[in-house]
């Protein structure tokens, strides 16, 4: 899964959320300040003569009701700017773990891609076919240690985890293979793995869609 690179997109998107958010504090406002005119009128009714009402009074409790939405709209206006702010940070952290990631995958993936292939194809040798399997599961075992090794921030461990028990899985499955131990159990491993991988793929789709 990857990030979307086009601006427009991006951008619109980014802009659209934006706009929904400001919409939604403007709206709490706008109650806060019906609420505010509505106790004020109210006050204002229950007096036992509105005409008697001393002008310095009213003036006093409306300049209050004036600085309560001045402060309301102050606040939301730091609210926003912090939503924002995060965001940005939650997408460079999504941004940061996926480019590392890759510059490790790409370090085994060609290897892993060959000695998978030969694995797969050997049919004549059983010793051969276990050397091919001691290899996978070194591979796979310095996979890991790699990725191990990332800073993970709690955003991301969802993912981590996943793809963490997707590699010791297919590491498990070579390793167990090259002692010749039922077939039953290597297949445990191969869906287990599988769906390991899958629900990463699909963290990071889930993570990409709510930031971007």
């Amino acid at each position: 899964m990857t990030i979307k690179s086009k601006k427009t997109n991006s951008s619109y998107f980014q802009g659209f959320i934006y706009r929904v958010i400001k919409f939604k504090y403007f709206i709490m406002i706008l109650i806060a300040l019906l609420i505010e005119v509505i106790a004020v009128s109210v006050f204002l009714l229950n007096s036992e003569n509105i005409l008697e009402f001393e002008l310095f009074n009213a003036t006093v409790l409306l300049g209050a009701t004036s600085v309560v939405i001045v402060v309301l709209a102050i606040g939301i206006l730091v609210l926003l700017r912090v939503d924002k702010t995060r965001d940005r940070n939650k997408v460079k952290l999504l941004l940061d773990f996926k480019k590392n990631y890759q510059k490790i995958n790409d370090k085994y993936i060609k290897d892993i891609s060959k000695f998978t292939q030969d694995f797969d194809n050997e049919k004549n040798s059983i010793e051969a076919k276990i050397d091919f399997a001691k290899v996978l599961e070194n591979l796979y075992d310095a996979f890991l240690n790699e990725l191990s090794r990332l800073k993970i921030h709690v955003l991301l461990n969802k993912a981590y985890n996943y793809e963490s028990r997707h590699l010791a899985k297919e590491k498990q499955f070579y390793n167990r293979f090259s002692i010749l131990v039922d077939t039953e159990e290597l297949k445990g491993y191969n869906i287990e793995s599988d769906v390991d991988h899958s629900d990463y793929l699909k963290e990071i789709d889930k993570l990409e869609k709510s930031l971007i």
